[in-house]
């Protein structure tokens, strides 16, 4: 995943000690992806130090108590700037808060511990295992450092919200581990092979559908151990690109247009590749020769797995 334009490896895709890892959460109400009303912090645990909840949330009030590993909060200015952190309620302009949870100012640095909003209800916070990661904990006016989750565990992030103006602060609590098996030798090169499935097959005109292609990856060295073939069933693709074309069948109107060009694509933990596709939105559509919005349109993805890059066979769809 991007964040930023700064890949980052998801908590569900076997993060290892060394990575880039983003923990993010997704807020949803009614079936309905929204904002929450405030955001104060995420700390991080180990999930040993959480099994009773007196251990890390006070009684009193209910908030985080403990001491954490480390801590991400809201940041008015980009990483590499002196940092103000703030709690900011979403939706207001007070500052020095504005754009405080804009993806904008992440990069890569020492002080990139801000919490960051990709769309609507969705937010992530980078744990950064390859730079010295520093945060600040607010209960014990102390720095933190993100050198204290450089181990093989499993871990929680606790994400301190309100999710409306007159509600109460609450403790969210999400789980990830860090491996450290994604490192392993070979005496031989591997042979990889792959294979495809557009899950969609009909979608209609004016809906913001998720395309999702299922990949299949086969480990062939016959005498590999089973329990590393076993590694490449999870999250081998390390990035994916979408093109999608509009086909027109009708001999007088041109084509194909290409109404998506190498969209950044998500992968899950079982290597589907996602993309949320808007159907009103295309490329080339205001052409006098584009024809209807509706009818056949053509997927492609792109992806890597080790050394390869793969092109999928073309998928067809129908939009009505």
């Amino acid at each position: 995943m991007l964040v930023n334009q700064t890949e980052v490896i998801d908590r569900h895709n076997r993060p290892n000690i060394s990575q880039r890892v983003g923990l993010r959460t997704f807020f949803i109400n009614d079936g309905a992806y929204v904002d929450p009303y405030e955001i104060s912090s995420v700390q991080l645990f180990t999930k040993s130090a959480t099994l009773s909840p007196k251990t890390v949330v006070a009684s009193a009030d209910g908030l985080v108590s403990a001491t954490p590993l480390m801590v991400f909060a809201a940041s008015a200015t980009p990483p590499g700037q002196p940092a103000i952190h703030c709690v900011k309620p979403i939706g207001t302009a007070y500052a020095p808060c504005i754009g405080a949870f804009s993806e904008e100012n992440y990069f890569p640095a020492n002080t990139a511990s801000g919490i960051y909003r990709l769309g609507v209800g969705e937010y992530v916070v980078v744990l950064d295992q390859i730079l010295n990661l520093s945060g600040w904990n607010y209960t014990t006016s102390a720095a933190v450092a993100a050198s204290s989750l450089s181990a093989v565990n499993d871990y929680v992030d606790l994400w301190t919200v309100k999710l409306s103006e007159g509600s109460q602060y609450q403790v969210i609590t999400n789980n990830f581990s860090l491996y450290e098996d994604t490192f392993f030798a070979f005496t031989q090169p591997l042979i990889l092979t792959t294979s495809n499935k557009l899950y969609n097959k009909h979608v209609r005109y004016g809906e913001i559908i998720d395309l999702k292609v299922g990949t299949e990856v086969t480990l062939q060295n016959k005498d590999v151990d089973k329990s590393l073939q076993n590694i490449f069933k999870d999250s081998v693709i390390t990035e994916g690109t979408v093109t999608i074309k509009k086909v027109n069948q009708d001999p007088t109107f041109d084509g194909p247009f290409i109404v998506v060009d190498g969209g950044t694509m998500e992968i899950t933990s079982d290597n589907t590749l996602i993309y949320n596709w808007d159907t009103t939105s295309t490329i080339g559509s205001g052409s006098t020769t584009f024809g209807s919005p509706t009818g056949t349109y053509s997927v492609q993805v792109d992806y890597t797995v080790l050394n390869q890059t793969i092109k999928s066979p073309l998928y067809y769809l129908t939009v009505s």
